[in-house]
């Protein structure tokens, strides 16, 4: 099966660091595929070039087979990407629903001279965003949290209203960076069963994390990233294998 997402030789350099340099990956349709490494390793800074957010000094980024290198967040969004970010990216005065349906606005066919001219149309569409919003919230767990405040939500709350936001846009693919940060056992736990359900449901999830129990858990490939260079690539069992991410994680003496 042809991959969904190719990254091949991308490289980036800030002055004269080198925080990649030549990284490939490829995800495959309705693949659950994660990104690790130590503090450092260019994890971030590939996601965001994958997200276009940076562009590459060098290298090719693909979707579908189409070069997408360099093309912005906004028009991704519209290609299929969906993201969530390390630190939580809510609209604190809005509730929990009106943040899921502020992310559905990026598909709306409504804008502000329909909503002026055509108000029975923009209200039915609102009102029908409202609905999907619940049932994103009701996947994620959080229905009942659904009249609140963003700022009254416990931060293990946030973060799975972050992933319902983010499948608003019904994303071909979603990009997760650092989910289970900040998260207590229990909440990375929930955290990794949504993420297996969602891969399970068909969609394709790309995961940057640093909870090796949970990345080890769930993934079906792994990345391992060391000093802006792929040091291994494989399955749970091969990764954990692999003498160079042992000796990134542990030092070598422990390896």
């Amino acid at each position: 099966m042809p991959a969904l997402l190719e990254v091949e030789r991308v490289k980036k350099s800030f002055g004269g660091v080198e925080a990649l340099k030549g990284a490939n990956l490829s995800v495959a349709p309705g693949e659950l595929r994660s990104i690790i490494g130590p503090n450092g390793a260019g994890k971030s800074t590939l996601l965001n070039i994958i997200s276009g957010l940076m562009e590459p000094t060098s290298g090719k980024v693909r979707f579908q087979g189409k070069d997408i290198t360099a093309v912005r967040p906004h028009t991704l969004s519209r290609l299929g990407f969906g993201r969530t970010f390390q630190t939580c990216r809510l609209f604190d005065r809005l509730t929990v629903r009106d943040n899921v349906v502020a992310g559905l606005y990026t598909s709306s066919e409504h804008g502000l001279l329909a909503s002026i001219f055509r108000p029975g149309a923009a209200r039915a569409e609102l009102n029908a965003m409202k609905e999907r919003a619940d049932r994103l919230l009701e996947r994620v767990g959080l229905r009942e949290q659904a009249e609140r405040l963003t700022t009254e939500l416990p931060y293990g709350s946030k973060r799975l209203l972050e992933i319902a936001r983010a499948l608003a846009t019904e994303p071909q693919i979603l990009l997760l960076d650092e989910p289970a940060a900040g998260l207590n056992t229990r909440e990375t736990r929930e955290l990794g069963h949504l993420l297996v359900s969602l891969k399970e449901e068909g969609r394709t999830l790309l995961l940057v994390e640093h909870d090796m129990s949970l990345v080890m858990r769930i993934s079906d490939r792994i990345l391992v990233l060391q000093h802006g260079e792929p040091i291994a690539d494989g399955t749970p069992e091969e990764v954990q294998r692999d003498p160079r991410t042992r000796e990134a994680y542990l030092g070598t003496t422990a390896a």
